[in-house]
């Protein structure tokens, strides 16, 4: 992700909680829900059974967010959702049914209210990969991924460079029969080295 995808406005939420949200304890974003609509004109029919059916329900699990019913005469029906980050979002809901008003809080309620803005890129090319960004997974075995950690079965390994050397000098100490290929003079010289004459 570029630096240009992290320029999120400065505030008291996206500097503390936003990208950590959940990891403490989760903290719902949306904190008001204002609901604006008439109660003779038809096209607050769906927003009307909405709030006959539905809006207690939504309340009762959702404490953190507070809601609020505004009736107003001869207007066209709006949801304005209000967030932690002091962001606010007005949606129309002029002739919607109840299902769809039910759609729009649910999408409210889960949303963090930062401006979804479009990820660029630097560079340019005639033919963008298709393959998708690279993770530290892109490469690995698939298989790896069903592990149960730990494991109890070692995975192959190879010798360390000391075993290669131990295992040398035992198969050369078993094949020659240690130090009797010398010559006397060589011994000789041996021993003399051994303890410090040159």
């Amino acid at each position: 992700m570029t630096s240009r995808g992290l320029m999120l406005s400065k505030t008291f939420i996206s500097q503390n909680a936003l990208m950590n949200n959940g990891i403490g304890r989760y903290v719902p974003q949306l904190a008001r829900v204002t609901i604006k609509f008439c109660k003779e004109h038809g096209s607050s029919q769906g927003v009307r059974r909405y709030i006959e059916e539905e809006i207690v329900d939504f309340a009762r699990k959702n404490p953190a967010t507070v809601v609020y019913l505004k009736p107003r005469r001869h207007r066209s029906p709006v949801l304005v959702a209000e967030f932690l980050n002091g962001q606010t979002y007005y949606q129309s809901l002029h002739m919607l049914g109840s299902d769809t008003v039910s759609g729009f809080m649910e999408i409210y309620r889960g949303h963090s209210g930062v401006v979804y803005s479009e990820q660029g890129k630097y560079t340019y090319s005639d033919h963008p990969s298709i393959q998708g960004y690279w993770n530290p997974t892109t490469n690995k075995e698939p298989a790896s991924a069903l592990y149960k950690f730990p494991r109890h079965t070692s995975l192959p390994q190879e010798p360390t460079a000391t075993e290669m050397l131990q295992q040398l000098f035992n198969s050369q100490q078993n094949s020659d029969g240690g130090a009797e290929h010398f010559s006397q003079g060589e011994k000789d010289r041996l021993e003399t080295r051994k303890q410090g004459e040159s």
